[in-house]
């Protein structure tokens, strides 16, 4: 293609064809679900919303892992929370939530305090502060006990599969930052990050098999199967919708209730 020099409006020759304006439209097109998110979540902040059940699930994680040294309290903590899948059922059941703040070997402290202040402090923010508690949930106790039954009777296999991972220690908040992440991801319609983080997560999955890598696979499908089963709808103003101003902000609608479709 040959390129002819044009003047630009104020007389600065430019190139035809070279369009440094599209390209920064593109770029800008390339993060426009990360620019949304953040304007939902400033939209929520400017109502009164704060995130702060993130902010205590961060902030007690790291006061968790500051006193696990403390001989006494350090052995109490692990009582309460060290889960593995050779615990009888009850007394796995009964330790899942202190094993949310508990370090797992493969997550430093402060990448488990970043988890849950961002993942579930935006969910707070967008969605809610009850029904990001119930995502989460679901995803940490699905998938502890999905890995616990997977260990029983699946061995070997692409996820590296075996008996002796029945001892392994299984805490952390990966599995409910997942859920939450990917549920929040669905029902804004973010496709591109979504997919991402789909792909991230199998491939983690397949280098690195382990507990790990299966608890986060089935923390996403729960994210993915709430979404699928507690939707949002959602849609963004057009600019003229808004006067000259040229902004746009965000409209966060829910799905009624059947009972309310039909009495509407």
């Amino acid at each position: 293609m040959t390129l002819h020099r044009e003047a630009s409006p104020a007389g600065v020759p430019t190139l035809h064809g070279a369009d440094p304006d599209g390209r920064r439209a593109d770029g800008s097109r390339r993060f426009i679900e990360l620019r949304r998110l953040a304007v939902l979540a400033r939209s929520s902040l400017e109502r009164g919303r704060r995130p702060w059940l993130g902010v205590a699930l961060g902030a007690t994680s790291v006061a968790v892992y500051l006193l696990l040294p403390n001989p006494i309290i350090g052995r109490t903590l692990w009582h309460l929370g060290a889960v593995f899948a050779s615990l009888p059922l009850t007394t796995e059941l009964w330790r899942l939530p202190m094993s949310l703040f508990l370090p797992t070997p493969y997550l430093p402290v402060w990448g488990a305090a970043l988890q849950l202040v961002v993942v579930i402090g935006l969910s707070e923010l967008v969605l809610g502060r009850w029904l990001t508690i119930a995502v989460a949930t679901f995803g940490h106790v699905a998938a502890t006990l999905t890995a616990r039954v997977m260990i029983d009777f699946v061995h070997g296999g692409l996820l590296g599969l075996s008996p002796e991972l029945a001892h392994v220690l299984d805490t952390g908040p990966s599995a409910a930052a997942t859920a939450v992440g990917a549920y929040l991801l669905l029902v804004l319609g973010m496709r591109r990050c979504a997919s991402l983080l789909c792909v991230g997560l199998l491939i983690a999955a397949l280098v690195t098999p382990g507990v790990d890598g299966l608890e986060h696979l089935v923390a996403l499908a729960c994210g993915l199967l709430a979404g699928r089963f507690l939707p949002m709808h959602y849609r963004w103003h057009r600019p003229h919708e808004l006067g000259a101003s040229g902004s746009f902000g965000p409209i966060l609608i829910t799905t009624p209730h059947p009972s309310e479709r039909a009495q509407g």
